[in-house]
């Protein structure tokens, strides 16, 4: 059975789930790592990359959109910017001959990398004061946050 949880633990996990996420995906934060990965791209579009690189053998534009919760149309403007700054490719689609998959470029591989290793970064420091056993066991909870949600 589990162990009984204060009154106010859902409250204060939402507030501090929320403003993780408000700070870590907030335009200014993904620009400054963008800047660290060396990257002269959108502050908006950094998660974009992030997330193509994540599916590593391609995701579809109306995928990565609704991941991203962003109408077709901003998609297409972010993609199209990748594209032009040659980290991005469009190439048809093994299994449906009328959409095409998001690839990587060299250039961008070596982007997501950077991007990669500019997060880890991150969490590092913001973990700089917590045990081995205490990031296990935030990880823990946030790979069971992240379950599929039945009303979502």
């Amino acid at each position: 059975m589990p162990a009984e949880r204060p009154e106010n633990a859902a409250p204060d996990l939402l507030a501090a789930v929320v403003g993780l996420v408000s700070n870590w995906t907030a335009a200014v934060t993904q620009g400054r790592i963008a800047a660290e990965a060396g990257l002269d791209i959108a502050e908006g579009d950094v998660r974009a990359l992030y997330l193509i690189g994540q599916h590593g053998a391609g995701v579809r534009p109306a995928e990565l959109a609704g991941e991203l919760r962003l109408s077709r149309p901003t998609m297409s403007k972010a993609l199209a910017r990748l594209a032009a700054a040659g980290l991005v490719v469009k190439a048809p689609s093994a299994t449906d001959a009328r959409s095409v998959t998001l690839l990587l470029t060299d250039a961008g591989e070596g982007a997501y990398a950077r991007l990669v290793a500019a997060g880890v970064r991150m969490v590092e420091e913001a973990t700089a004061e917590l045990t081995a056993a205490e990031i296990r066991t935030v990880t823990g909870v946030a790979v069971r946050l992240l379950r599929p949600n039945p009303h979502g």
